[in-house]
Formats: structure tokens, C-alpha cells, sequence
């Protein structure tokens, strides 16, 4: 077992790092190709500000992709697609800026495809170079942070099985102790008890753990002052683990009210000054679309009337914030005959309900684009959650009983297009599973909500459709 480290040589920091290091290879590698291929002199600059600007927005892009959820020690297909997609939608800005502000003629298509392909390939092979210097670490037993927990009770157990499961590779367990060796095992789930308080007090000292996880009752003060004062002396961080009755909010932080803290269970989204940000989002952003598309919604409309007998427009109740209901716009896009007011039957593909014009307006969800009128009357946002028919079942139950978080998702105004949709979950929502990962996407959302998050869904959104429209019918 190693001893004694510096604390800053672990998992955490070097994961914390990565985001640093792919923007500096982003700006080198810019500034390099822009160098190159502009020219120096009095381009210098304006190279310089360009490539700058491109890597912040490339360091934000990547963020939202969930570039940086993929520790340092791997180097997957999916952290490869997430990087593409990132470098993909930062150079969609930077050509569409270069267009607009018309920065000058020496700024070409060769500039940018090339500057484009060293990007890609610079960052992946840093990472690939990080992943073998952190793989190498890792097996001389550095990195990770060892982890001792101090209760082999029901608690104990309970972190123990979490830890195990997690699958966490920032954290070594090295074992249990406790000195109630007639109540509690000799083993837990193939970790050894290592003694008591006194051998775990040896342990620190010898530099063998880094981290103690106390897993005991709350209640229990006296006994838990005393761990305290017995482990206050040495260089150690000592957790405490949640009663098992807190295990559902194992995750939520902790938050002073009068001095005390509170275990902050659940927070109001997207309030204040972000609520006023949001507000004129959507208002400006949906008023500008609207004017914009016109001439789509104009020919949706006479496409559907030249089709199909009944309205251009399709209305149903939805339940949005609060659980407040609202009237939904969309084209209609089924047959007046057999159409489902209440939603109970869902859309299945080559549905005979659906008509042909209909067909092709749900496959590129134009026929979601009346919402824009919900967003303008304040009845929806252009992203969150997306509302569903209030008859709508999975497997036979309503959606707010088929999973138990599902009600959460009114807690902010639904959307146009959300993150589960671009995520690649839209179309038909027949099983339980399907509808959970879609509420856990929509939770995500909500709870991680900021000005730069929905940017990046709005411009996903038209990729999606394009590359998932499979379950679209």
C-alpha cells in the first residue's frame, strides 16, 4: 500500500484539468494553421482574437456536450463523437461570423477546413497521450483517492454497495473498520474489516488513507464527536454519510439558513435574474423565427388544406408549468375522422391516421412549429421539456404513475424542443423505459438550466432531425 502523497495527485484534479488543456490546444493549433495560412504582420491580431473566440465558445459547446462527464483514463467512441459534435457546431459559428462580419478575403473555406481537421486531430491525440500517462499512474497505485470507511452496520453496507457500484475510478476502497466486531462482518461485499478506531487511526498516520467515509447514525453525537477528535489531528478529509433515509437525496448540497445548514432537497428553476433571461429568449428569439419562417408555415398551410378535408391547425390541452393546462398549436397532420382529442392512442409508425402531407410534417417536425404562438402567449419556452397528450399511457398507465419523477418536469414551461430530443428520443413513448429516459433528460435540464445550454440545444435541434428522425412518425 502507498504512503504518504501530495493531495493534489489524484483523479479529480487531473479530470478538472482536461477542460484547460483542450482549450490552449484549441487556441495553439488555431493560431498555428491561421499563422500559416493568413499570413502574420498585421493579421496577427485579428488571428489571434478569432481563434480566442472560437476556442471559448468551443471550451462552452464541449461543456454542454458532456465532453468532460468521461474521466481522463478513457478514451471512448462516444468522448470521439462528443468532440466532433462539439468542433462541429464551433466552427458553424465561426464560419457563419467570418460570413457576417465579412473579416476579409484571405479567411477561406481552405482556412477553415483545415484549421478545422488540426483541431480534431490535436485534441484527440492529447487525450490520447493524457489517457496513457493517467493508465500508467493508475497502475503504480497513484490517482486515486483511498477510501476507508469507518461502520459495517445496514449504513456501512449501504456505502459500501454505492461505492462498489458506482464504479468510480477516483476512489480506491481499501476496507472497513469497526470495533464492533460481534454485530458487525467480517467482510462486506469482499472488502475486510481492518480493525477498529485505533487501527484506522494507524492507518492515516501511515499515509494509507486519504479519505474516511463515517457511516453511522447521525443520531449517534457523542460517538461521532469522538471520531472527529481522534482523526482531527492528522491531514485526512472525513465524510459523513447520509442516514440511510437520506439516500434519495444523497446528491442535493447543503445550504446555511441562520447559521445552520439545511439539506437543500429540492430548488425553484430557473428564478430571478435567469428567469428574466429566459423570458426574453424566448419572446425575441420566437418572434424573429416566426417572421423568418413564414413562408414554411404559409406552405404547410396550403399543403394540408390541399390534402386533407378539416382545419389547418391541430388544438389539444397540454398540462405545462405547475401543472397549469394550455391549448398546444400544432399543423394538423391526421385525419379529422379518425383523429384522438384526448391523446390515448399514440403515433405508431406508418399509422393509417396519419395523412400524407402529414406524414412528411412529422418526420421534420414541422408540424410543431406553430408553438411559437404558445411561446409568444407565454404558454410554453422554445426549449424544455416537451408536453405531452393528457390521456397519453405507458404500458397500459398514465405517464404522472408510470414513473414517479415524472411531475417534476412541470416545474418549468415545456418546450419546442428539449434535451431528450436531441439526445435522440422522440416518436412514440410505448414502455416505461423509454419514458424514463426521457424524464431523466428533462430532470437534467431542468436542474443544470442556463442561457448557454439552450443555445446549444437550439442549434442541436436541426442536426437531430437530420441524423435521428428515425422514431419521428
Amino acid at each position: 500500500m502507498q504512503g504518504l502523497r501530495p493531495h493534489y495527485l489524484d483523479l479529480r484534479n487531473i479530470d478538472r484539468a482536461l477542460g484547460v488543456g483542450d482549450f490552449l490546444v484549441f487556441l495553439l493549433s488555431g493560431f498555428v494553421v491561421s499563422q500559416l495560412l493568413v499570413g502574420g504582420g498585421e493579421a496577427t491580431i485579428s488571428n489571434l482574437v478569432i481563434v480566442s473566440i472560437a476556442a471559448f465558445v468551443f471550451s462552452r459547446m464541449a461543456q454542454h456536450n458532456s465532453v468532460y462527464r468521461i474521466p481522463a483514463h478513457k478514451v471512448t467512441p462516444r468522448l470521439v463523437r462528443r468532440i466532433l459534435r462539439a468542433c462541429l457546431l464551433t466552427f458553424l459559428v465561426v464560419a457563419t461570423v467570418t460570413v457576417a462580419f465579412r473579416l476579409g478575403a484571405q479567411y477561406t473555406r481552405e482556412w477553415l477546413f483545415v484549421w478545422a481537421a488540426t483541431v480534431v486531430l490535436c485534441i484527440l491525440l492529447y487525450r490520447m497521450v493524457v489517457c496513457a500517462i493517467v493508465r500508467f499512474a493508475m497502475s503504480r497505485g497513484h490517482l486515486q483517492r483511498r477510501v476507508a470507511i469507518y461502520g459495517g452496520d445496514a449504513q456501512g453496507v449501504a456505502v459500501i454497495e454505492h461505492l462498489k457500484a458506482s464504479d468510480d475510478a477516483n476512489y480506491l476502497l481499501v476496507g472497513f473498520y469497526d470495533e464492533r466486531f460481534k454485530r458487525v462482518p467480517a467482510s462486506i461485499e469482499g472488502y475486510e474489516r481492518r480493525g477498529g478506531l485505533a487501527e484506522l487511526e494507524d492507518a492515516v498516520e501511515r499515509g494509507y488513507v486519504d479519505e474516511v467515509i463515517v457511516a453511522l447514525p447521525l443520531s449517534a453525537v457523542e460517538r461521532l464527536t469522538q471520531i472527529m477528535n481522534r482523526l482531527s489531528r492528522y491531514s485526512v478529509t472525513v465524510l459523513f454519510a447520509p442516514d440511510l433515509a437520506m439516500w434519495r437525496f444523497f446528491d442535493r448540497p447543503f445550504e446555511v439558513v441562520g447559521g445552520a445548514p439545511m439539506l437543500r432537497a429540492m430548488e425553484a428553476p430557473i428564478e430571478g435574474w435567469a428567469g428574466v433571461a429566459k423570458f426574453i429568449e424566448d419572446r425575441l428569439l420566437a418572434s424573429l423565427v416566426l417572421v423568418l419562417i413564414s413562408p414554411v408555415l404559409i406552405a404547410a398551410a396550403i399543403a394540408i388544406k390541399l390534402d386533407s378535408k378539416g382545419p389547418v391547425f391541430f388544438r389539444q390541452p397540454r398540462r405545462g408549468w405547475n401543472g397549469g393546462i394550455f391549448t398546444i398549436y400544432k399543423f394538423r397532420t391526421m385525419r379529422t375522422d379518425l383523429a384522438d382529442f384526448a391523446g390515448a392512442a399514440q403515433t405508431t409508425k406508418d399509422d393509417p391516421r396519419v395523412t400524407r402531407v402529414g406524414r412528411f410534417l412529422r418526420r421534420t417536425s414541422i408540424d410543431e412549429l406553430p408553438q411559437l404562438l404558445n411561446v409568444i402567449q407565454g404558454d410554453m419556452s422554445l426549449v424544455g421539456p416537451r408536453p405531452h397528450a393528457l390521456g397519453t399511457k405507458s404500458e397500459g398507465k398514465p405517464f404522472e404513475e408510470a414513473v414517479a419523477d415524472y411531475m417534476r418536469r412541470y416545474r418549468v414551461k415545456p418546450g419546442i424542443t428539449g434535451w431528450a430530443q436531441v439526445n435522440g428520443w422522440r416518436g412514440e413513448t410505448d414502455t416505461n423505459r423509454k419514458l424514463l429516459v426521457r424524464v431523466r433528460y428533462d430532470i437534467e435540464y431542468i436542474e443544470n438550466w442556463n442561457f448557454w445550454f439552450d443555445l446549444y440545444i437550439l442549434a442541436m435541434t436541426p442536426l437531430s432531425l437530420v441524423m435521428r428522425s428515425e422514431n419521428a412518425y
